[in-house]
């Protein structure tokens, strides 16, 4: 009798470690069909852009004149930022950090981001100025898909149940199901 009940448990075992094997293995082949369609896009060089809005001589001379001045406004943008940022570790280093001080830091960041962001904008109504009514729509689905939003997709660039990294379905009582959860 005690025999048979060993054999059993060894049969559960052997059942619930199959099923665990084969679950993580079903992931990983999930994970690598959906991983490439996730991948954040590069940034979009000129000739693209050119091409996709069909720029005539003109309008890309503008749009690279435009975009060189952007650049390095962006460039100081993001070196103030990190300097602010390594400001803000050093407050973080040291015997005891002001809670005050700190969260001074964290404002100032949050501007520096702001002003990051109040750039790329004024830099893409720039752009629209140089095109043509008709190039305008097309620019701006460049835009949205480059920032992610293809066409307010529900599911956007993360699809599938386990997020763009492959992590698990995430912490706290599961939400209403979209329509791109299976």
């Amino acid at each position: 009798m005690k025999r048979n009940w060993l054999l059993y448990l060894v049969i559960f075992s052997l059942a619930l470690n199959l099923g665990t094997i084969g679950t993580f293995a079903y992931l990983r082949y999930q994970d690598r069909l959906t991983a490439p369609g996730q991948e954040a896009p590069g940034p979009m060089r000129l000739r693209e852009l050119w091409l996709a809005l069909k720029l005539d001589p003109e309008q890309r001379q503008s749009l690279r004149q435009l975009g060189v001045s952007h650049r390095r406004q962006v460039a100081q943008l993001r070196r103030d930022l990190g300097h602010k940022r390594r400001e803000m570790v050093d407050l973080l280093r040291g015997e005891s950090p002001d809670w005050s001080s700190i969260q001074a830091k964290i404002r100032e960041i949050s501007a520096q981001q702001g002003r990051l962001e109040e750039e790329v904008a004024r830099f893409l109504l720039e752009c629209k100025k140089h095109l043509r009514p008709e190039q305008h729509t097309a620019f701006v689905d460049l835009v949205d898909r480059r920032l992610g939003h293809p066409g307010m997709d529900p599911c956007g660039p993360m699809k599938g149940p386990r997020g763009p990294r492959g992590g698990g379905p995430g912490l706290g009582p599961p939400g209403p199901r979209t329509p791109c959860e299976p």
